[in-house]
Order: structure tokens, then sequence, then C-alpha cells
């Protein structure tokens, strides 16, 4: 603090004011007994102090300090209290943001070792689907997944491609799939995962090479027809082609294979809350229950929104999503829960 450098042991009393420390530079001599320096916030205490007198409790008189009893160590930062010598302080897969680079260049770490950002290829399926800048027919939507997608993808650090978009013909998948694993870390494909006989995902990952489809259909709710396969080192995830259920998916089960291949850790649950009204789901499945939070009397409360897969602007209006397990039947108004926020959010503040 700005203030005076004395020895606490020449307090209380009145002590002379004997020079000042200039703001980055090494104070010239020995501050004695009796003796006090000027000294700025951030200037280095000189030889001979332990304490800072702040400016605002100093009493002057000419070129002496009246001063109370103070303590050894008070308003000031002793040497190593930030960080020890071999301390660990970022632990791999954590992402480097601001505090992370103050913390770098503070230490002198011009260049550090990061993980490439994995190029994940963005993949959309289907004959109904036209580009965002047309106007749909009534039997046809606009291709809004894609842009979805890649803005999670973004979010956590992969870079995100799109591929044009593939329609239902047969063959047609297959030969895109070929061409983005041998190009891609990773693709990400929305539609054309479920159990009709015109989809085709399922049998053209399988028929890519090893080990191929590993999955094929979760017990979640949204999101049952999710596929997840692989060919070599390159995952597949195949999400469903309804707009909630592949934002929910793509973040819980998605994110954390796609969060190891970028190097990161997996994230936890962010923010707790009290239920605003009773949960009740089908006993042996998993449900991604969408949640929008307001602030209540006593806490920030989560109130559950209609689940329809179909709805483009549920993730919008939400503000994370609860992730009950196969365990839980009801919960009541009141109960304490978890809320995962999507990967390109943050939690709100009480």
């Amino acid at each position: 603090m700005d203030g005076f450098a004395l020895a606490a042991a020449s307090a209380p009393g009145r002590v002379r004011i004997v020079g000042a420390v200039a703001m980055g530079r090494r104070y010239s001599g020995r501050v004695g007994p009796g003796e006090a320096v000027r000294i700025p916030t951030g200037g280095v205490l000189p030889p001979g102090c332990d304490a800072v007198l702040p400016i605002e409790a100093a009493h002057l008189a000419g070129d002496e300090l009246e001063c109370g009893p103070i303590a050894s160590g008070e308003a000031v930062t002793p040497a190593g209290s930030d960080v020890g010598a071999g301390e660990l302080l970022l632990m791999p897969g954590r992402r480097i943001g601001a505090p992370e680079l103050s913390l770098l260049a503070t230490l002198g770490y011009a260049c550090v070792e990061v993980f490439r950002r994995p190029r994940i290829a963005v993949l959309s399926s289907g004959d109904e689907l036209v580009a965002i800048d047309r106007r749909p027919e009534a039997w046809q939507v606009r291709d809004s997944n894609r842009y979805a997608i890649a803005g999670a993808l973004r979010a956590i650090g992969a870079e995100a491609v799109h591929l044009p978009s593939i329609g239902d013909a047969p063959g047609e998948l297959l030969a895109a799939l070929e061409a983005a694993v041998a190009t891609f870390d990773a693709v990400v494909l929305s539609g054309g995962s479920s159990v009709g006989e015109r989809d085709e995902t399922p049998v053209a990952v399988a028929a890519l090479g090893s080990p191929g489809t590993i999955v094929h259909g979760l017990k979640v709710k949204p999101g049952k027809p999710t596929l997840l396969g692989a060919v070599g080192g390159v995952p597949i995830l195949g999400l469903p082609g309804n707009p909630s259920s592949s934002l929910l998916i793509l973040d819980a089960v998605g994110g954390p294979i796609l969060a190891r291949l970028c190097g990161a850790q997996p994230r936890t649950a962010a923010f707790s809350a009290r239920l605003g009204a009773p949960v009740q789901k089908r006993r042996g499945w998993t449900w991604y229950v969408p949640v929008a939070v307001q602030q209540g009397p006593d806490g920030l409360v989560a109130q559950p929104l209609a689940l329809r897969s179909s709805m483009t602007s549920l993730a919008a209006r939400s503000d994370g999503y609860l992730a009950l397990g196969e365990g839980i039947e009801t919960l009541a108004v009141g109960e304490r829960v978890d809320i995962y926020r999507y990967a390109h959010g943050g939690p709100p503040t009480a």
C-alpha cells in the first residue's frame, strides 16, 4: 500500500522520515530503528523494514511520523507468498485464458506447449435440408443444426469445418464419410441415425473399417438414436436430427469425447439450484431436462422446460440442463440439483 515503510518494533511512537523508495528501483541504504521511508504500492521494502503504515493511517508532523502499534508483515507481500518454488501451477488439459496468460507472462513463459486444435468435420444429412438463406417449403427445413454444432465445437477448442450437406441417396453418405475420416480428426454427423429404413448411418460407419459402429442407440431422452463409432483413431459421433436432441447429446455425451480430443479435461457440474417444479421420468433411462434458471428469494431456482426435441428454440431459452440418471424416477420441488451448462455458455449469477 502507499504509505511508510518501517520496522514494526519502532511503533508505536514518533519516527523520522529519512527518504523515499522510488518505484521500480532498489532503495540505497538501510532504514534504522526509529526511522521510516515513503513507499508506493508495489515498491520493494528496504532493508531494516518489515511493515508498511498506510498513508491514510499516518499522522505527519514535518519530517516526522506519529504512528500507533503495527504488526510485522502488515501491508506487505512477502517474497514467495504467491508461488512457491517447485509448486505445480497449471495442470495439463487446462485451457489458457486470461488468468493463465497473466500467470505465464508473470513467470516469463513466452512459449508453452499446447494441444493442436483438432479439425472436426460437420456433416448434415437429409433430403429435407435447405441452406439457411433459402425459404423452405412446407416439407423442408433449414440446415440449422450444422451451425449450432460448429459453434459448440469451436467453444470447446476445436476447429469446426462445414462439409456440404448430403442427401438420402444410397451410397452418398458412405462416400462423404470416407472422405471425411481420411482428412479430419473426428466427424460429427447430424441426422440419419434413427431406425428408419432410409437412415443408413450405422451401416455406412460399419463399412468404413474397424471398429466401425460401436454403439447405436442409447437409453436416453432425448437422443435415443445416437451413434458412436470410429475408424482407426477417428471418432464418429452420429447425432439425432432434432435440434434440441442434437445439442443435448453433443454436450452431454459427445462433450467428454471431444474435450479429450482437444486435450481438455471434461467439464463437471457448473452450479446448483433448487428445483422450481417436480420432475417425473422413466426409471431405467437417463433423461436430460432443459431448465431456465431464475433468481429466487433464497437463491437460484431451476424451472424445467417442456422437452420437445423438435424445438429449435429450446436450448436458446434454457440456461442449462439436468442429467437425471437411470435410478431417478421423481424429483420434488425444492430439491437441490446440479445444472450443466452447454459448452458455449456460462452460469448465471446470483
